[in-house]
């Protein structure tokens, strides 16, 4: 045998023992074969990268620097975590203890998101690199350079890498232990300001993830107060459900002094309260770091024997209780859990399926394409023309409260909201200038849009004035109406350019969303930029066409009408009027309006009532010309106005916009597509194809997950059935 292979074989024999070894001490965290058989399927799903569905179960142990974190994840799990003074964690390491037929450990790095493509690729190669190093200490050194943390000046000091070592055997259990880097406040010459906000928000991504155990470090030579774990993990997991408090180093601290009754009083639950309660831990020293872990346990166990700590229950003392305290505690958090991993599980599955039916079938030949077009364009027909037409069964109009595309799916909903609000918009400010009555008040607020009656009939009669053509003297050129009517519905055009432009938006807006939910993004990109956006600036083209032809008449051709509203308005208007006019004049006369006055009044001045009224009412032929015509162009107005509001919502947006949008992508259109429009909109790129890939392979997993899930539920219910039973 040559060297090389000796050293092979022994690096082999190492590999096999350390995670026996591993194996044996952490085997003690599950003991049920539900237990296993659940962590059996997280397992699964976390090792086909499936994680983004499903926050998996873990311990996370976390605590401010030098609190003997990494010696409590020693003790725990029995792999030899790097231990010093100071700093020491620079990156979480994700200890991951799988099942498998064969003992072995495989390292490798998790680049952040933040990294390069380059640097993404060279640190996932670490584990080529870093396979064939001889102990656990080295590999985390190695790891150290890979990410950059040389220590030499300019380097980075933390990293948000995750250094991923799995190690698999038989019996080992599915379970990941996390050790965090160390909270710090200060900074100094080897750690920033920047740096301690990295490891802060790195700590408590990790807190957040709903299926964390958080042991929560606070070392006993160090005041409280200056460890700001458990806060955090009061304020993430308010009712404690998932917190463990741990208090490490207790044979640092005095005997006898204030600060060992302050850590004891603490571990006993009386000052601060966690649901979970406290456990206490002495790990090895530095003078101790050389001891076996039979001796380490026997070290403890001597300790709290002779100790004020002896005080409290055994279940809080040392590293077997606390194993044994973890596994209930990581048991009660799976089975609380497990509704919620099979939801989030359903769901990965629903949005396989749904990312994967917009993808469609993989395509390369052009028939492939073709049918993949005509089932968008058979679809999206469908959906537009049920949108359009107000019915909302289909899946994708589902509205929910606080939802805020509903009216954008919706569009005739959309519609009909946006020409509400352009009728209101018309009555209110489609006339250039209100009119008032003058005993009335204005409704508008700047002067420069209203007037009052008696000003506008001065103009009224100039305009009479430059109007004049046959008519006799005392009437007027109907012409005149024409004129004022026009100066009247300026405002016209640009509120009705402003309703073609949100119509338009609205159909745009429309077919994106639908378009996004039943294609891939590759292809609705290209679907709208070279189809339905170009169709519909061909539709709003000839809307604004239309919108134009409607306005002309009203612009440029003398009023015409055959409709009786016309003279029953200016009946109105002169009748409200005229009352208003007589009861002024009687209350002046005689203190009395015609719907005030008695029956009989003896002291009224009956010939002064009637010489007021007769005085009051005597015609004026030139103002009353012009007090018609512009009565006239009002009651013309009203009539004008409701009818182009109703052409335009029915004739223009109806006719030119909104029925024509199912044929914007039918299948008539696809039928007639050349085949270079074939290839340009149904081709999928290298990004589709890999995406397609990688959901097919998700959704196995999933499906597989949730079989597994499925079973162990049945299983449950009737081992549950079956102990009933027994008790009965």
């Amino acid at each position: 045998m040559t060297r090389k292979q000796t050293n092979g074989k022994a690096k082999m024999t190492t590999d096999l023992d350390l995670a026996e070894d591993i194996s044996q001490k952490t085997s003690g965290f599950i003991q049920s074969s539900n237990h296993r058989d659940l962590l059996d399927i997280v397992d699964a799903l976390r090792s086909h990268g499936v994680s983004h569905y499903v926050d998996l179960p873990q311990i996370i142990v976390c605590g401010s620097q030098s609190s003997g974190k990494s010696s409590t994840l020693e003790s725990l799990s029995g792999i030899a975590f790097p231990t010093a003074e100071g700093l020491c964690t620079r990156f979480a390491t994700e200890l991951i203890l799988r099942r498998g037929d064969k003992p072995r450990i495989r390292v490798h790095i998790q680049p952040s998101a933040s990294r390069s493509k380059d640097d993404k690729d060279r640190l996932l190669a670490f584990a080529g690199s870093t396979k064939d190093e001889d102990d656990f200490p080295k590999i985390v050194e190695a790891a150290k350079e890979a990410m950059g943390l040389t220590g030499t000046e300019g380097s980075k000091v933390f990293s948000t890498d995750v250094l991923r070592i799995e190690s698999t055997s038989p019996s080992a259990p599915n379970l990941t232990l996390v050790d965090l880097p160390g909270l710090f406040g200060a900074s100094d010459k080897n750690q920033s300001d920047d740096d301690a906000a990295l490891v802060q928000e790195l700590v408590v991504s990790y807190m957040r993830q709903r299926r964390s155990i958080i042991l929560a470090v606070v070392a006993a030579d160090n005041p409280f107060a200056n460890q700001p774990v458990t806060k955090f993990a009061r304020d993430i997991d308010p009712s404690g459900t998932r917190t463990l408090g741990l208090i490490t180093k207790p044979d640092k601290i005095d005997m006898g002094s204030d600060s060992e009754r302050y850590y004891v009083e603490l571990a006993q639950n009386l000052n601060v309260k966690l649901s979970l309660g406290w456990h206490v831990l002495r790990n090895r020293s530095h003078a101790t770091a050389a001891d076996s872990i039979a001796e380490r346990d026997e070290r403890e166990a001597e300790f709290f024997a002779n100790s004020v700590w002896s005080a409290l229950d055994p279940s809080q003392l040392g590293v077997e209780s606390l194993r044994d305290r973890l596994r209930k505690v990581l048991w009660k958090q799976i089975q609380t859990g497990l509704p919620g991993v099979k939801t989030e599980v359903q769901y990965g599955i629903k949005d396989c399926r749904t990312k994967l039916a917009q993808l469609g079938q993989a395509r390369s030949t052009m028939r492939e394409k073709h049918t993949y077009l005509q089932r968008i364009s058979s679809r999206l027909s469908k959906l537009v023309r049920a949108a359009i037409d107000g019915v909302y069964a289909d899946r994708l109009f589902e509205s929910f409260p606080g939802q805020q595309d509903a009216f954008e799916r919706r569009l005739r909903a959309h519609v009909q909201k946006i020409l509400s609000e352009y009728a209101e918009e018309m009555r209110v400010n489609g006339h250039a200038l209100e009119i008032v009555e003058d005993e009335l008040q204005p409704t508008r607020t700047s002067s420069r849009r209203y007037t009052m009656r008696a000003e506008y009939l001065e103009v009224v009669k100039d305009l009479l004035v430059e109007c004049r053509g046959r008519e006799l003297p005392g009437t007027y050129n109907p012409l005149v109406v024409a004129d004022l009517f026009t100066r009247q519905c300026k405002p016209w055009e640009l509120i009705t350019q402003n309703l073609v432009e949100r119509i338009h938006e609205a159909a745009a807006t429309h077919f994106h969303k639908l378009v996004s939910e039943i294609c891939d993004s590759n292809t609705k990109s290209r679907l709208m930029k070279g189809h339905i956006q170009p169709a519909l600036h061909r539709l709003r083209q000839d809307l604004k066409d239309k919108v134009d032809e409607l306005l002309e008449p009203h612009l440029s051709i003398h009023p015409i009408t055959y409709n009786d509203y016309l003279t029953i308005t200016v009946q109105e208007i002169q009748t409200k009027r005229h009352d208003r006019k007589f009861n002024a004049l009687s209350k002046a006369a005689c203190g009395y309006t015609a719907e005030t006055a008695p029956a009989r009044a003896d002291h009224v001045a009956l010939s002064s009532l009637l010489r007021s009224l007769k005085v009051g009412t005597r015609p004026d032929v030139e103002a009353y010309s012009a007090s018609l015509a512009a009565d006239v162009a009002a009651a013309y107005y009203q009539v004008a106005l409701k009818k182009f509001t109703d052409d335009i919502s029915v004739d223009a947006i109806e006719a030119c916009l909104i029925q024509r949008l199912p044929e914007v992508f039918c299948p008539d259109v696809v039928w007639d597509l050349s085949h270079e429009a074939v290839e340009q909109l149904g081709s999928e790129d290298d990004s589709t194809v890999k995406e397609r890939g990688e959901l097919t392979k998700k959704l196995a997993v999933l499906e597989r997950g949730l079989k597994d899930l499925d079973a162990f539920t049945a299983r449950t219910a009737i081992l549950a059935v079956a102990k009933e039973e027994v008790e009965d």
